[in-house]
Parts: structure tokens; sequence; C-alpha cells
């Protein structure tokens, strides 16, 4: 993809496809939403995994070719998404006196997984999303009411599907 913007259209476009083909009613998601969690996923994932999650985000002609220089080049691309995705929730989130738009995004984490600082780092720097440790483990209810509040506090009190859990 040439672009953020691109990737994001035409997976948009793809799972829409997807998902009318199972549902009658109105369909409503968001393409920037997901594509932003899909674009963390890379940063955390090697090998099959990784190529896997970059054709998500890449149209089949732009993962087309073989050996490693394609996979030099995927990565390639996987670090400017990254790039992109950093410069655009950057931009969107500056004030305006016109109207209010916020994307927040947050990892829960098992209290007991250790993560890695480097992924951390990046998924912080690039998508502006922090850790919380949770006990899903010993308090899974506990921690969805966490995951809920934090929600809630980020959309004013709208209500959203996560909150609905």
């Amino acid at each position: 993809m040439d672009s953020l913007g691109a990737a994001i259209t035409v997976f948009g476009i793809d799972l829409f496809r997807e998902l009318s083909k199972t549902n009658d009613g109105n369909i409503f998601f968001s393409p920037v939403s997901i594509t932003t969690v899909i674009g963390m996923l890379p940063l955390g994932a090697r090998g099959s995994t990784a190529t896997q999650l970059r054709k998500v985000l890449f149209s089949e002609k732009d993962t087309e070719s073989s050996g490693i220089k394609a996979e030099e080049k995927e990565i390639e691309k996987m670090e400017e998404i990254h790039h992109q995705f950093e410069t655009f929730l950057s931009e969107i989130s500056k004030p305006t006196n016109n109207y209010e738009l916020k994307i927040a995004n947050r990892l829960f984490g098992e209290k007991t997984y250790l993560f890695l600082q480097k992924y951390l780092d990046s998924v912080e720097k690039y998508y502006h999303a922090s850790l919380e440790p949770v006990d899903f483990v010993n308090a899974a209810d506990e921690s969805r009411k966490k995951i809920n509040a934090w929600v809630e506090s980020q959309t004013h009190d709208v209500e959203t599907e996560a909150q609905r859990l």
C-alpha cells in the first residue's frame, strides 16, 4: 500500500464484504480502530505470524514476491505503516475548537505475563497505547470492570460495545 489511508480503506471494504455475508441488518464498525489494533500486533510477532499479519495490511499485489528480499520489503512497508499510524494518531488528537475526535488505545495484559520492553516502547511510540496489567486468571470479572471503566472514562460515558462485555 502506498499509504495508511489506502490500507485502511481496502481492509474496511474487505471486512464489510465478509460481515455482510452473515448479517442481515445494519453493520457498524471502525476500520481505523481495527487496523490500529492489527498494526500493533506485528510489533510483537515473528516468523509466519508476522508475515500473515502484514498481509492483512497489504493487498495481495503488494505481498506477491518470494524470497528474503520480499520479506525485507514487507518489513520495510510495515515500518512505514507504523510511522504513518504515529503521525495519524498524533494529528487526530490535536485539540480544535470545532470538534473533539479522540482515538484511545490501551493494552490490557495478564499481570503474570512478561511483555518485552521493546514491544511496549514501540506500541507507546507508534500507537499511543500503554500496558495496564490486570488479573485475568484470578479476577476476570474485576478485570472486565476495570477495562469497561477505562473505556467509559475515555468516551465520556458514551456506551460502547466493550462496556457491554
